[in-house]
């Protein structure tokens, strides 16, 4: 950076904005790039056929009973966490890390992280951005005040 800075010096203004407009479409591209590869909420969406083939078949299955039948989960447990699936597609996560938290962090450590967020009795919401559907990060807390949960979920589902 200090490098293209102390070169942008030396060129005439038009030349060093085509310079400068350059390097950080460059830099934002790749960060964007990073951040979406490595973005847990992209996720959210994914077909049954799509997290089979990403992830194999899962260690587990397990049935989540809603209020009402319509909201009567599937549950395909691996490693990385637990997808929850309505239909043929994943609405919810729950995984033990993402955004620089994990479980078992205290919640100093998740505020600094994440900021304040909106917090309820037992539990802290994010908003997250998202291009298709409203996404929201939930952090659970134990009753030491330390990460019992970490989900990521479509709020209008």
């Amino acid at each position: 950076m200090k490098k293209i800075m102390e070169l942008c010096l030396t060129l005439r203004p038009a030349a060093k904005n085509a310079v400068l407009l350059a390097f950080f479409l460059l830099l934002g591209s790749q960060s964007f790039a990073q951040s979406t590869a490595d973005d847990p909420a992209g996720l959210i969406g994914t077909t049954l056929q799509e997290l089979i083939n990403r992830y194999g078949v899962p260690k587990q299955v397990y049935a989540v009973r809603g209020a009402a039948a319509w909201q009567d989960d599937v549950v395909f447990v691996y490693d990385s966490g637990e997808f929850y699936i309505f239909g043929n597609r994943v609405w919810q996560l729950k995984i033990r890390s993402a955004y620089n938290i994990k479980d078992g962090d205290n919640r100093t450590s998740v505020t600094r992280t994440l900021g304040e967020g909106i917090t309820f009795e037992g539990y802290t919401l994010y908003q997250l951005p998202s291009k298709a559907w409203a996404l929201m990060l939930r952090v659970n807390w134990n009753a030491s005040g330390r990460v019992a949960g970490i989900y990521i979920y479509r709020s209008d589902f």
